[in-house]
């Protein structure tokens, strides 16, 4: 990877939408040379894909939180998983290091669906216990060291 992709990436991070001819123009390349650019990044694993940034509050999402979960003694964390993916609200997943195992993001319409989930987790999943975190605001930045 050289300094041309790193610019490639950067351009990406901050509009994923823009054309290979403009693109082009920025980096100083043609838009073939461009486009083979982003296969080839592509084809390496580097970009992994390109995603719609939804407003959450905008679809009737307005509580956004985290909760770490502990898990029961026994629960693997794949089976957990499984059961999680399943679940409505559920919008990323992290397997952590330290007191809690795992890190869910989720988004819900009010705090009753937020309670509602999480006493799902804990009847279904085998989550042993949790700790909630309501995100009262995010700033997205979206910068790797590219």
């Amino acid at each position: 990877m050289d300094d041309i992709d790193r610019k490639i990436l950067r351009a990406l991070c901050a509009d994923c939408r823009v054309s290979f001819r403009d693109l082009s123009r920025s980096v100083y390349l043609s838009p073939n040379a461009t486009a083979e650019r982003i296969r080839r990044l592509k084809s390496r694993g580097i970009i992994r894909g390109f995603h719609a940034l939804l407003d959450p509050a905008l679809l009737g999402l307005s509580v956004e939180a985290y909760i770490d979960v502990r898990l029961q003694p026994g629960t693997s964390v794949q089976s957990f998983e499984a059961a999680v993916m399943k679940l409505p609200g559920v919008v990323s997943m992290a397997i952590l290091t330290g007191s809690f195992d795992v890190r869910l993001r989720v988004a819900c319409k009010d705090q009753t669906d937020l309670v509602r989930l999480i006493e799902t987790l804990r009847a279904r999943t085998g989550a042993q216990e949790t700790n909630s975190t309501v995100i009262c605001r995010e700033i997205e930045t979206r910068r790797w060291n590219v």
